[in-house]
């Protein structure tokens, strides 16, 4: 990670060039995952890294809410302020069991 792995972090989610910024900010606007690839026509990372993380996640049983959310809207179109509301209304609990 290191330095370097913060300023692409940064970048990506500031700069107005980032197909991944572009992606979410299309999905905040209401439009559809499938959509937003449309119009934005690069590859967007995020969008398969989501796929593949939430893969992983149930293959090793690991509990996963924000990907399992993130998940839902891209490939299943949950809308976002359906996601944001079951997040939020989750049980406080620790981090660790």
């Amino acid at each position: 990670m290191g330095l370097a792995g913060l300023g692409d972090l940064v970048l990506t989610c500031t700069d107005n060039q980032s197909r991944n910024r572009r992606f979410g900010m299309a999905l905040a606007k209401g439009q559809s995952a499938e959509e937003a690839l449309a119009e934005i026509s690069q590859v967007v990372e995020g969008y398969s890294a989501a796929k593949a993380v939430h893969g992983v996640a149930a293959r090793l049983g690991i509990e996963m809410p924000i990907c399992e959310a993130t998940y839902r809207v891209l490939y299943e179109g949950l809308p976002v302020k359906q996601a944001v509301q079951a997040l939020m209304a989750r049980e406080i609990r620790p981090e660790h069991d």
